[in-house]
């Protein structure tokens, strides 16, 4: 699964189809942050099984 966050912002996104999924200006990685907070909007999608990984 990919993490993005924007550079310069701490906030990271792990659904593709969250509306502020970032797609330039970014930072991608594999594992799961330690540093930061997950986008609540990942989060929601994620509980409620639409979050497209």
């Amino acid at each position: 699964m990919a993490y993005r966050r924007r550079n310069g912002h701490d906030t990271w996104h792990y659904c593709r189809n969250c509306t502020l999924w970032p797609t330039s200006d970014y930072k991608e990685q594999s594992t799961k942050p330690t540093t930061g907070e997950l986008c609540n909007q990942c989060r929601s999608k994620d509980s409620a099984g639409t979050c497209t990984k």
